[in-house]
């Protein structure tokens, strides 16, 4: 469906990632953090997926999905908890909003990146807006600096 591919789009290119360099960076193995980046591609059926997340239990889960927030395409923000319910979301099956709530018990901290799209069309290809700022978002993952994305205000 278009831009609601975003997620599936940063999965991807975070396991080329993970290929590439490993579960580690070496800067981690020379301070014996216990780091690991798994990125899953949960399609339309994010809940298909807690049974990994519970087993797991991260520190850290990081959703990234488009999300209608009245901006400009590709833009990017983090959406809070109390937002999670209110908001145009997605396709999925389940609202994110019950996903959160049941995964919340097995993670320490979750994380929902909203992307705005451009065209939620059956068919198409993610527009370049949308893959650019998934893009930022992909580096901003690797390089530990999520937080610079700006939180969702309205």
């Amino acid at each position: 469906m278009g831009d609601d591919g975003i997620g599936v789009y940063v999965a991807g290119k975070l396991k080329e990632y993970i290929k590439k360099v490993g579960q580690r960076s070496k800067e981690d193995k020379n301070r014996g953090d216990r780091v690991m980046m798994v990125a899953i591609n949960c399609g339309t059926t994010p809940e298909n997926y807690m049974s990994i997340i519970r087993k797991s239990r991260p520190g850290r889960l990081i959703v990234v999905d488009a999300a209608d927030m009245g901006l400009s395409p590709g833009s990017c923000r983090i959406v809070p908890p109390e937002k999670v319910g209110v908001m145009c979301i997605s396709t999925h099956n389940m609202p994110l909003s019950l996903f959160k709530s049941y995964v919340d018990q097995f993670c320490q901290d979750i994380v929902l990146v909203g992307v705005q799209p451009k065209r939620m069309d059956f068919d198409v290809t993610l527009s370049s807006a949308v893959r650019g700022g998934g893009d930022q978002i992909v580096k901003l993952i690797i390089e530990k600096r999520l937080s610079e994305i700006e939180v969702l205000k309205e």
